[in-house]
C-alpha cells in the first residue's frame, strides 16, 4: 500500500493550483515526522505467519493444523465479541463459498456492538472498574458509572490507545465533563498505591515493592518509586459533595446558633438533613494540586536523608517535564504514552497477544524484567512496530492477529510448563471467561446478542442527567435558601431521631430472639420513616432547587418528583429512534419465523422482557453483586489488577441447575429452541443443537450415543443441559 507521502504527492495533481502549497508543506511535515501508513492486515499477518515459521523451523516443530470452519466461526465469536454465535449466524457461515469469508466475518464483527460489550469487560478487569463506587453505598456511584460509559464509549468511537492512556492519568475536572477522572477515584486517597498500579497495568513494571525499600528482585529502588510517584502525588480526588452553598449554610446556621444560644444538637440534624439532600449527588471531583512528596521517615538509603523532598523523575527513556506551579500530569501522561517509552508499545502488544493466543510473548504482561526476553525477540518487536504504524489502533491490530494463519490453526491441548516459552504452533485451549459464558446464555436466550439493551442504558442516562440537574441545582441556591429549606428537612430528623434508635434496638432484639416476623415489621416502620424524610427533602429542597434552575414560575401543587422535572440541557439522550429500530428487528425476527399475526405482538413483548431480564455482562453493573451467577463463574471482585478466576466449582453447575437461567433457555421462543423446534425434520434437530451450542455437526459416535440415550427416555432438553454443562460447550478451542 502506498505511504501517506506518496498519496499526497499523487493528489497534487487532482487538486486547484491554490492548494499545492498546502500539500507540498503537508508532505514536507509528514516526511520530516517519519509518518507513513501501515500495511494492509492481510500483508502484515503474513509478516508474523512468517517470523513464526521460522521459529519453528529452527526448533524444528511443526504448526498446528489449520482449524476447520466450525471451530473458526466459534472462536472468533468468543475473542472479538464475547460469546458464541447463534444458529443463524453458524449456519451462515458455513454455508459461505467466498474465499474472503473469514476476514469478512472478522471485521464484520469488529464493527459490532459486541466488540465494544466484550473488550469493556476486558478492560474493566485491568482497569478494577467498580460502577457502583469503591464499596457499598459509596459516594462513588456517579463517578463509576460516568467512568464505565467513558471506556465503552472509548472503545465504540475506536480512540486511539496511547490518547485513551493519556486521557486517564491526566483526568481532572467533574465528571460531568471527564468520565475518565473514575481512573483516580478508584484509588481515592491512596496516590502511591494508584502509580504502583499505573506502572503495572501500562508499563507492565511492578515497583510497590520498592515503595518501602529497593526492589529485591528488580532493578528499582526506594528513590526511583518516590520520583516517579511526585508526578501524581499531587491529584485531589475530593467529594463534591459539600458544595459553597452548603458551606455558607454552615457558617449562617453557626452564627444564628451563637446568637440565639441554640443546642449544637440543631447543627447535628442540620447535616444529616444535609446528607440526605446529597444522596442522589454525591459523587469524585479530581483535581491537582502542587504537593511535595517527601522520603519516608526510615528511609535508610545514603543517596539521601530521610524526610527529603524528591524531585520527580522518569523510570524508563526520555525525561517528563515537571513545574510545581503547573499540572505535571499532562507531562507524566505524555511520558508515560509515548511510542519511545521503552516499554509501553510493548505492554499492549502482548496483552493483545495473550487475549487472542492464550499467553503473552513475555509473562507475565504486567511484570516485565530486562533479564527475561520474548519467547520470540524478533516477533515482539515486529509487534511493537506494528502497533506504532498503526498509530495505537488497537482493533485494527485486534485485525491483523486475527488474520494470522497461527491464529486461524487447532489449538494446543496440552496445558503448558509455566515460565516454558511456547512456540505458539497455535492459541492454547483456553476456558470462557466468566462474562463469557454469561454471554453465551445469554446468546441462546436472544437472537440478536449485540443488540443494545436499551431499557438499561435508559436508566443509566437518566441516571447521570439527574444527578447533574440535582447538583447544580443545589449549586444554584443560595445559603440562605437552603438553610431555609434544610431548616424543614432538619425537623423531621429531630422528630424520628428518637424512635430510629428505638426502632433499632428492637430489630437487634428480635433477630437475638430469632423472631423474623418481628424483625420484619420493625423494619418495615425503619423504612417508612426513612421514605418519610426522603420524600420532605425532594418536595422542601430538589423540587424548589431544580425549578429555580429551570426557571419556571412556580412550583407545582401536590408532590411531585424531581426526576420528572425537564430542565433545558440536563435531558438524558433521546433514544425514541433506536426503540423503534429494535421493536423493527423484533418483528422482523416474528415473520422470518412465519409468526402469524396473532403471535407477533406476543413474540415482541417476550423479546423485550428477555432482553432486560437477561442482559450482557458489560450492561450489568461492574462487577455483578456478590451471588450473581458471573460472580459463580469466576468474575473479578475488581480489588486488584486482572483479578478473575477462570476455575471450576460445584455453585457453577448449580447455577444452570437451579436458577431461572435454563428455564429461559428452554422456552419455546427463545433463540435455542426455535431453531430446534422449527427444524423440518426430527431426525436433524441433534444437529441443530449442536450446531447452536458448540457450532458444528455431532459426530457418529455422538449420533450413535443419542440415539440410546433416547432409547432410554431423555430428552433434547437433557441433552442441552449436558452439553450446557461440558467442556466443550466452556472452553474456547
Amino acid at each position: 500500500m502506498a505511504s501517506v507521502k506518496d498519496d499526497l504527492l499523487r493528489d497534487v495533481f487532482l487538486f486547484m493550483p491554490s492548494r499545492l502549497w498546502m500539500l507540498i508543506l503537508a508532505c514536507h511535515l509528514i516526511s520530516m515526522a517519519g509518518l507513513h501508513a501501515a500495511a494492509d492486515p492481510a500483508t502484515t499477518a503474513r509478516e508474523i505467519d512468517s517470523l513464526l515459521a521460522a521459529d519453528w523451523q529452527k526448533h524444528r516443530l511443526q504448526a498446528n493444523a489449520p482449524a476447520s470452519d466450525d471451530t473458526f466461526v466459534r472462536r472468533i465469536h468468543l475473542d472479538l465479541v464475547g460469546r458464541i454465535p447463534t444458529y443463524r449466524e453458524t449456519v451462515e457461515f458455513l454455508a459461505d463459498k467466498s474465499p474472503n469469508k473469514r476476514a469478512n466475518l472478522i471485521d464484520r464483527l469488529l464493527a459490532s456492538e459486541g466488540y465494544t460489550l466484550h473488550l469493556f469487560n476486558y478492560w474493566s478487569d485491568i482497569l478494577r472498574v467498580l460502577s457502583k463506587g469503591t464499596y457499598p453505598g459509596d459516594a462513588g456511584r456517579v463517578t463509576g458509572t460516568a467512568y464505565a460509559e467513558y471506556i465503552k464509549d472509548s472503545i465504540r468511537s475506536n480512540k486511539p490507545y496511547d490518547q485513551f492512556v493519556r486521557e486517564l492519568v491526566s483526568a481532572h475536572g467533574q465528571v460531568w465533563d471527564n468520565g475518565a477522572i473514575g481512573y483516580y477515584q478508584r484509588d481515592r486517597g491512596m496516590p502511591l498505591d494508584n502509580i504502583a498500579t499505573t506502572t503495572r497495568i501500562f508499563l507492565g513494571t511492578r515497583i510497590e515493592c520498592a515503595q518501602c525499600h529497593n526492589h529485591p528482585f528488580d532493578k528499582w529502588t526506594q528513590m526511583q518509586f518516590h520520583q516517579i510517584a511526585a508526578y501524581t502525588y499531587g491529584v485531589q480526588t475530593t467529594m463534591a459533595t459539600y458544595s459553597p452553598p452548603f458551606y455558607g449554610m454552615l457558617d449562617l446556621a453557626r452564627k444564628r446558633r451563637e446568637k440565639a444560644g441554640i443546642s449544637a444538637d440543631d447543627e447535628v440534624h442540620l447535616r444529616q438533613a444535609y446528607n440526605e439532600i446529597v444522596v442522589p449527588i454525591k459523587h469524585v471531583d479530581v483535581s491537582y494540586r502542587a504537593q511535595s512528596l517527601r522520603l519516608p521517615h526510615d528511609y535508610q538509603y545514603k543517596d539521601a536523608a530521610p524526610k527529603s523532598l524528591v524531585t520527580p523523575a522518569t523510570l524508563m527513556g526520555a525525561k517528563a517535564e515537571f513545574s510545581a506551579k503547573g499540572n505535571p500530569l499532562n507531562s507524566f501522561a505524555d511520558w508515560l504514552a509515548s511510542p519511545d517509552n521503552p516499554r509501553f508499545t510493548t505492554v499492549i502488544a502482548n496483552r493483545l497477544w495473550k487475549k487472542l493466543f492464550g499467553l503473552g510473548l513475555i509473562e507475565p504482561v504486567d511484570d516485565l524484567n530486562d533479564t527475561i526476553p520474548a519467547s520470540n525477540p524478533a516477533l515482539m518487536a515486529h509487534l511493537e512496530k506494528v502497533m506504532r504504524e498503526n498509530r495505537y489502533d488497537t482493533k485494527a491490530f485486534i485485525r491483523i492477529l486475527c488474520n494470522t494463519q497461527a491464529y486461524q490453526r487447532e489449538v494446543t491441548r496440552t496445558e503448558w510448563p509455566a515460565g516454558q516459552p511456547y512456540p505458539f504452533t497455535g492459541p492454547l485451549l483456553r476456558r470462557m471467561t466468566a462474562e463469557q459464558i454469561w454471554d453465551s446464555f445469554t446468546t441462546l436466550i436472544n437472537a440478536q446478542p449485540d443488540l443494545p439493551n436499551l431499557e438499561l442504558r435508559k436508566q443509566t442516562d437518566t441516571f447521570l442527567a439527574n444527578a447533574r440537574k440535582l447538583g447544580e441545582a443545589i449549586d444554584n441556591l443560595s445559603p440562605e435558601e437552603l438553610l431555609q429549606r434544610a431548616d424543614i428537612t432538619s425537623e423531621i430528623f429531630r422528630t424520628n431521631a428518637a424512635r430510629f434508635k428505638e426502632l433499632q434496638k428492637q430489630i437487634a432484639e428480635a433477630r437475638a430472639r430469632e423472631d423474623k416476623a418481628q424483625v420484619g415489621k420493625f423494619a418495615r416502620e425503619l423504612g417508612a420513616l426513612r421514605k418519610t424524610e426522603i420524600r420532605t427533602a425532594n418536595d422542601n429542597i430538589y423540587v424548589p432547587a431544580i425549578l429555580k434552575l429551570s426557571s419556571a414560575a412556580r412550583q407545582p401543587s401536590g408532590s411531585v418528583d424531581y426526576k420528572d422535572i425537564e430542565v433545558p440541557g440536563f435531558m438524558p439522550k433521546d433514544r425514541s429512534f433506536e426503540e423503534q429500530q429494535q421493536t423493527a428487528i423484533f418483528l422482523a425476527e416474528a415473520e422470518l419465523k412465519h409468526f402469524p399475526t396473532a403471535q407477533q405482538e406476543s413474540y415482541l413483548t417476550f423479546r423485550r422482557a428477555m432482553m432486560r431480564l437477561w442482559p450482557r455482562a458489560a450492561e450489568l453493573e461492574s462487577p455483578a453483586p456478590p451471588g450473581h451467577a458471573l460472580r459463580e463463574f469466576g468474575q473479578s471482585d475488581r480489588e486488584s489488577v486482572e483479578n478473575a478466576n477462570d476455575a471450576a466449582s460445584v455453585p457453577q453447575a448449580l447455577v444452570l441447575m437451579n436458577g431461572q437461567m435454563m428455564t429461559n433457555i428452554l422456552n419455546s421462543w427463545s433463540q435455542l429452541m426455535l431453531a430446534v423446534n422449527r427444524t423440518a425434520k426430527p431426525e436433524d434437530r441433534l444437529g441443530t443443537i449442536y450446531l447452536t451450542l458448540l457450532s458444528r455437526q455431532p459426530t457418529p459416535r455422538e449420533q450413535a450415543a443419542w440415539t440410546t440415550a433416547q432409547a432410554n427416555g431423555l430428552t433434547k432438553e437433557d441433552l442441552i443441559y449436558a452439553l450446557l454443562n461440558s467442556q466443550q460447550f466452556i472452553f474456547v478451542q
